[in-house]
């Protein structure tokens, strides 16, 4: 296999920047309060409120059997549907694109066995490669979805349009689930749940401890023990049944246990030289047969896989994946305009236009386009602990300093919108929210925010740093054009502080920079409570943005209580309205996704949450392949 060499964009980068920079000189109008605006009065300086006390719990529903969240309502079609125009003028231009909701498979489709799915990284330009499995470590988005199994699941396709908003919880090691309590769950482990046919496990049936073990790695050992701290108690009631306790009532707990990067390794794999880290051992879809470090890999089918498909046939249809390493984007376009490789995710309207223009007249090529993983919306984490962001009348003018509609339509041609750290299939929406549909400390507004920040003490702006990783793609151009709107219109300048990605993920899981973080993907999960009580709780173990505020930590805590998933949203929209107040981390902005499939590639579909063929990986297991 070739080996990855990937380079940065071209130099059109620079050529964006200025245009950018020519865009964003002059302010827009002011805009409206978002639809329901917060009722909290509006401080000066973010208070330290004394912690109101935690209301009673929601009782529990009935035991159940299977339990799952009740799906999202049904989105508008399209041409109904707020969203970007420049996305809709796009849509109707290329009719081989749909919505990311509308992408429906005809109920008549038959699977089909065999073929094998060819896949790089699909981001044009970027292909970072596997560098350990060892799935408690770090999300592994470039192929441990393929392999690794968890308790639960969710699978993203075509087929399970209910699963597009809000993903649906379905049974992996367990078939069945019900709650006893407030704080008691149990689970009916599948019978025919095998690991890979592979040393050390050597095909053996997964057991009552073998699933046991894996919760507890993911609660202790794993970059993920700050959500799963909730988790007391793992027993095993007997050889096909293990009960959960959490340590307190938890809403969420279905939700967390299908999360896509919650995956057992075998426990047998401690014990090998380099551990899990030096191969896939699971007992998801496919088994790894070859591996290279600084290449790609090659899986197989897993004969004893024990999931079955819509109708009826074992799952996965796809016999062999074989991943490959290309020099650099545009090696990598061509090779799927060739029809080398299954899908390609270009950087926004004008890269995907010019492979639908080099595929469409052949008919080899089909699309969706879908909103950004919450997880992935670009934000700016601050050290809320000390001066100046301590300030909240500093983070406001920050926050209207950055001329976001000017970046959306130079960077991403006009298909994005705001970031937005509270997920909106959270407060009951079927969309992200638009720039005129956000709060006033949104909008692009200099004099008011030279306005707060003199009134704050810093009438000439101040000097400040920023940590950044390794960026690539458009992050390149958006972080230096925000850079720029800071320095031109406030005084505000920030020196970048890169570091290669290990050092940065450190200094993010540590809060150890020392005024700013640029923080792109920080966690990637397909629950509600890990993007809020996980990343905004002042307790959480994963709050790396300083957030401290005693009302949203009453609220994070109120709907992990709440079993009612109308009431729940009811309380997301209010942390939301608070961080729209606060300012407590600064949204940049996000892109639509354009995922690109081959016409040979049937049922895959992007989502809200899971980039296809990364995050949401595992859903390669409903894909099947024609000729």
């Amino acid at each position: 296999m070739q080996k990855a060499r990937f380079f940065g964009l071209p130099a059109v980068i620079a050529l964006v920047a200025l245009l950018v920079i020519a865009a964003c000189r002059a302010a827009p109008t002011a805009t409206p309060l978002p639809p329901t605006p917060t009722k909290a009065p509006v401080p000066t300086i973010a208070p330290a409120a004394t912690v109101a006390p935690a209301p009673a719990p929601t009782v529990a529903p009935a035991p159940t059997v299977a339990a799952t969240r009740a799906p999202a309502p049904t989105p508008a079609p399209v041409a109904e549907l707020k969203i970007a125009p420049a996305v809709k003028t796009f849509l109707a231009k290329y009719p081989n694109m749909v919505f990311w909701t509308e992408a429906v498979l005809p109920k008549t489709a038959q699977p089909k066995y065999g073929g094998t799915y060819k896949r790089t990284n699909p981001g044009a330009g970027t292909n970072p490669r596997v560098a350990h499995w060892d799935p408690r470590l770090a999300p592994l988005t470039n192929g441990g979805g393929f392999c690794y199994g968890g308790l639960l699941r969710y699978n993203l396709n075509r087929i399970n349009v209910e699963s597009k908003i809000t993903p649906v919880p379905l049974p992996d090691a367990a078939e069945s689930w019900k709650q006893i309590d407030d704080l008691t769950w149990e689970f009916k482990l599948d019978p025919n749940v095998f690991w890979h046919d592979i040393p050390p496990v050597n095909g053996r049936k997964v057991t009552a401890e073998d699933v046991k073990w894996g919760i507890e790695q993911l609660r202790d050992n794993s970059i993920y023990r700050g959500i799963f701290r909730v988790v007391s108690d793992v027993t095993i009631k007997d050889p096909s049944t293990i009960v959960i306790k959490t340590a307190t009532p938890y809403a969420h707990l279905i939700q967390v246990l299908a999360g896509t990067t919650y995956v057992f390794t075998a426990p047998e794999m401690e014990k090998q030289p380099g551990g899990a880290k030096t191969w896939c051992v699971g007992f998801g879809p496919w088994k790894l047969v070859q591996y290279d470090p600084q290449g790609g890999f090659v899986m197989e089918r897993h004969p004893k896989y024990h999931i079955k498909g819509h109708t009826g046939l074992q799952l996965p249809y796809i016999d062999r994946i074989e991943d490959f390493a290309f020099s650099d984007g545009a090696t990598q376009i061509a090779a799927f305009v060739t029809r080398k490789v299954h899908v390609l995710v270009p950087f926004g309207i004008d890269a995907t236009a010019a492979v639908l223009d080099r595929c469409t007249p052949n008919g080899t090529c089909q699309g969706d386009i879908g909103p950004q993983t919450p997880s992935a919306s670009a934000r700016i984490l601050l050290r809320l602990d000390k001066p100046p962001f301590n300030d909240v009348r500093v983070r406001r003018a920050l926050s209207m300093g950055i001329n976001r509609q000017a970046i959306l339509d130079t960077v991403y041609q006009g298909a994005g919108y705001p970031s937005q750290q509270v997920p909106f299939d959270a407060m009951g929406l079927t969309r992200p929210l638009l720039i005129d549909e956000r709060g006033p400390y949104h909008q692009f507004n200099p004099t008011e925010a030279k306005r707060l920040l003199a009134e704050a003490g810093y009438p000439n702006g101040f000097e400040t740093t920023m940590n950044i990783g390794t960026p690539t793609g458009p992050a390149v151009p958006l972080i230096e054009t925000v850079q720029f709107h800071w320095k031109d219109n406030l005084k505000v300048n920030v020196k970048l502080v890169p570091s290669e990605t290990v050092a940065f993920q450190k200094t993010l899981s540590e809060r150890s920079y020392e005024a700013m973080l640029w923080a792109g993907t920080t966690i990637n999960a397909n629950d509600w409570d890990t993007h809020t009580y996980g990343l905004m709780h002042s307790k959480s173990a994963t709050n790396w943005g300083y957030v401290n505020d005693s009302e949203v930590d009453r609220l994070v805590e109120l709907a992990r209580v709440t079993f009612d998933l109308k009431e729940q949203q009811k309380i997301y929209r209010k942390v939301f309205e608070l961080e729209e107040q606060n300012i407590y981390r600064i949204d940049a902005v996000a892109r639509y996704n354009f995922h690109l499939y081959d016409i040979s590639l049937v049922n895959a579909a992007g989502s809200n949450y899971s980039w296809f063929d990364s995050f949401a990986q595992r859903s390669i297991e409903t894909v099947w392949v024609k000729e």
